[in-house]
């Protein structure tokens, strides 16, 4: 079985559901707080939208089978590798007020954004893997994260 950029997307939007299933758990964990319940779904929608860009991306590689690459096996299982440890990881936190809602996901996107970076760096071991399709498609990934924490945090200190 060949492996291949969706494969990558696939996992993205994994982590990026399971984070989505973390604050609905601090949402409920926290009902009495209504404020607290505005940012998380603040946080979702944001998460919502991080999922729709991974799912248009999918598609159009589905459409533009030319731009679908293979990916060495075994750099995909290090890759799969560094993906299950992350996801290891993922657990509820114990959180009950918005500056630490906020602190826990700040630092839970930079986690992802360096485990982008890293997942890509795998991808390349020769230099022409930099001009690579799935390369060029992971560094969109990584644009959008940047951009989706630069919100965040600026969303984050308007909160206090």
């Amino acid at each position: 079985m060949a492996y291949n950029t969706i494969d990558l997307i696939d996992k993205a939007i994994d982590m990026a559901q399971r984070r989505k299933e973390i604050y609905i758990q601090i949402a409920n964990d926290n009902s009495e707080n209504k404020g607290m319940n505005i940012v998380v779904n603040t946080l979702i929608k944001g998460l919502e939208k991080n999922i729709d860009c991974y799912n248009r991306l999918k598609k159009y590689i589905e459409q533009n089978e030319e731009v679908l690459e293979e990916i060495d096996f075994l750099i995909y299982d290090k890759i799969l590798f560094l993906v299950n440890q992350f996801k290891k990881r993922l657990m509820n936190p114990k959180i009950s007020d918005i500056k630490s809602l906020l602190k826990f996901s700040v630092n839970l996107e930079n986690e992802i954004y360096a485990l982008f970076i890293d997942i890509q760096g795998r991808l390349v071991v020769k230099e022409e893997d930099a001009k690579t399709n799935t390369y060029r498609l992971l560094s969109n990934v990584i644009k959008e994260k940047e951009e989706y924490i630069k919100n965040l945090e600026a969303f984050a200190k308007r909160q206090g």
